[in-house]
């Protein structure tokens, strides 16, 4: 009792003004979605049905579709298209044979020009592998690490090292780059860093 002299001292109405109003509310809703529902079924629109034929005669690589409306056509007017249905069909999948034959040629064509492209990056990668190879080879003689003459056989000996793990070549970058420093440092000029 107390809570509702609160509400009241708030300005709310009372729960016995409020219910008709409510009740009024949601019959007034429901007439109106009643209403919507009504005119939706009315104004409804009858799909219009639609003929495509296929026009062959033309060259090969185009392809022209012609359509016509049937929404006035009988069923006794149709009747003279239904031999033409295989003559259509002979049609249709002829065109469709070609666009199958054009698609696998494209295909063909996308996994050859892939191929080219992935061995192109391997020679590229093979490439900077052997410059690297050579830097690290080049600046293991100059520390005196090994002799000159051993020089090719570290470089193969790099361009070959791979994880042992993984199996995948080791990043030979860094210490590439170790021994590039080294050489600008030291003011080295030899021929097998020009390499």
């Amino acid at each position: 009792m107390n809570t509702v002299s609160m509400l009241r001292q708030m300005g709310y109405p009372s729960l016995h003004q409020i219910m008709p109003i409510f009740q009024y509310s949601l019959v007034g809703l429901a007439v109106a979605g009643l209403g919507m529902m009504a005119f939706g079924m009315v104004a409804k629109k009858t799909p219009k049905f639609r003929s495509v034929k296929v026009v062959t005669n033309e060259p090969f690589g185009e392809l022209r579709i012609e359509s016509q409306s049937l929404g006035s056509k009988t069923k006794k007017e149709l009747q003279p298209n239904v031999g033409n249905e295989k003559e259509t069909t002979g049609a249709v999948t002829d065109v469709l044979s070609k666009l199958e034959t054009e698609l696998k040629q494209m295909k063909m064509g996308y996994e050859d020009h892939r191929q080219q492209i992935e061995s192109e990056r391997m020679e590229l990668e093979q490439k900077e592998r052997e410059r690297l190879a050579k830097i690290i080879s080049a600046g293991e003689v100059l520390t005196q690490e090994i002799a000159r003459d051993r020089f090719n056989d570290r470089v193969k000996y790099y361009v070959e090292l791979k994880n042992e793990v993984t199996g995948k070549p080791v990043d030979l970058s860094l210490l590439a780059a170790k021994f590039n420093k080294m050489r600008k440092t030291m003011g080295s000029n030899d021929e097998l860093f020009s390499v």
